[in-house]
């Protein structure tokens, strides 16, 4: 069982804990899944795989909520309300359960039903192609591919390895706190010594406060998905910073037939098309 996923599952109960870490799947494992009245499920290797003998129940579901809040769940309400918990060492907690609203705004999660524990894994050097290519091609790229691609993961390593190897300055709108998984203010996550980190912002107003306090050469952010995300990055472009950022697409060819990225395509904001393919192996090309 490898160091990040003896970390992940410290905040499941010992018994439970052991036999995950017992399953012949341990070492790839990606995420335990945790459904009331069903088994508990595992991930790894592109498969979800049950164990039978092991029933989740609403104590187990209790039990793994107080562990990963540190007993204290008003203190994790801020990103409770959001759908999930980000543990030590950059792990996730996914959480369904009923959501509060008020003034069309969730407050809280209740009576959880369902947790989805991911294991967060840094992949040192997957991003090298990519970092070589942006080097004598730098300017604004969009990584692509399909969900469970391991886009996040080219786009943390890309992240890192500009700041490091090119001692570039970048800001990261970390909106739901998957890029550096900043706990307490630190980073749980290494990327990069010349990289600041704004975390729990929507894009919008992350990409418009970072440009007006930290200066940054290159902005990352992860998952284009709104039509004011598309707005703020084409305004910002026009002030010289240059963006790192993902989308869900397979190809250019279904990146074009999406409404929600034509305008930024036709903007020509990105120049660099960095696709992700089956293999894990990255195709760099000019849009």
């Amino acid at each position: 069982m490898t160091d990040e996923v003896r970390q992940a599952l410290q905040i499941l109960p010992q018994r439970l804990r052991q036999t995950v870490g017992q399953a012949p799947q341990a070492n790839a494992l990606e995420e335990v899944r945790l459904r009331s009245g069903t088994a508990v499920r595992l991930f790894a290797n592109g498969k979800e795989i049950a164990l039978p003998r092991e029933c989740v129940t609403q104590e187990l579901l209790r039990d793994v909520l107080s562990a990963a809040t540190e007993h204290s769940l008003y203190a994790a309400q801020g990103t409770m309300r959001q759908g999930f918990i980000t543990l030590a060492g950059g792990h996730r907690l996914g959480l369904c359960g009923t959501a509060v609203e008020k003034d069309g705004q969730v407050t809280t999660l209740r009576d959880i039903s369902s947790m989805n524990l991911r294991i967060a894994t840094q992949r040192f050097g997957c991003a090298d192609r990519a970092a070589d290519y942006l080097w004598t091609h730098p300017a604004s790229s969009l990584i692509i591919g399909p969900p469970a691609r391991g886009k996040t993961t080219l786009l943390r390593d890309l992240i890192r390895q500009i700041s490091d190897r090119f001692l570039w300055r970048v800001c990261v709108v970390d909106e739901r706190f998957e890029l550096a998984c900043c706990q307490n203010g630190q980073p749980q996550l290494r990327i990069g010594a010349h990289t600041d980190v704004l975390s729990g912002v929507g894009k919008r107003l992350g990409i418009e406060m970072l440009l007006r306090t930290m200066n940054p050469q290159w902005i990352a952010l992860d998952e284009i998905t709104a039509e004011e995300d598309v707005e703020a990055i084409v305004r910002a472009s026009y002030c010289g910073v240059r963006f790192l950022a993902t989308a869900h697409a397979a190809s250019a060819d279904e990146l074009l037939q999406r409404p929600v990225y034509q305008k930024l395509l036709q903007a020509k904001v990105f120049v660099n098309l960095l696709t992700l393919l089956p293999s894990r192996e990255v195709r760099t090309e000019r849009m």
